[in-house]
């Protein structure tokens, strides 16, 4: 998954592989952080169930670890500062964390789908490559990813 495909704000702020593919990750790290600066903090547990009837946890402590582990093996040189906000729905979950940059932090958004006990980082493209109607993503995390 790449950092730039999966930033998201409840805006609809959009950068990176999603809607611009020329920028570099840098640049797009830098210009997600602004667009996402009006998000808001906190954390949901909705209904953490996945699809399959597996366990996976929905907490800030594993999100965390998720969004910290797919930062540190996917983005040499970047790191995971904080988690920020998180919400799960039906199997699915969207974060917000703050990612370091070569110096910058930007707030950056995550998209997770569970499998058995394990949340599998998800990109935009992924969860947008069919209309919501005919999508098993939850409605508020498909807007999220997608817009409207």
């Amino acid at each position: 998954m790449e950092i730039l495909g999966d930033f998201a704000c409840l805006a609809g702020a959009y950068t990176g592989r999603m809607r611009v593919s020329t920028f570099t990750r840098s640049a797009g790290l830098a210009i997600a952080g602004l667009a996402l600066v009006a998000c808001t903090s906190g954390g949901s547990n909705g209904d953490a169930g996945p699809p399959d009837g597996g366990t996976a946890v929905c907490d800030e402590a594993t999100i965390s670890d998720v969004v910290r582990e797919d930062v540190d093996e996917t983005y040499p040189g970047a790191s995971f500062v904080s988690l920020e906000s998180w919400e799960c729905v039906n199997g699915w979950a969207f974060a917000r964390a703050e990612v370091d940059t070569s110096g910058v932090v930007v707030p950056t958004a995550f998209f997770l789908r569970a499998e058995g006990q394990f949340w599998i980082p998800t990109s935009i493209e992924e969860i947008c490559s069919a209309p919501q109607d005919e999508s098993d993503v939850p409605e508020s995390i498909y807007r999220q990813a997608c817009g409207n």
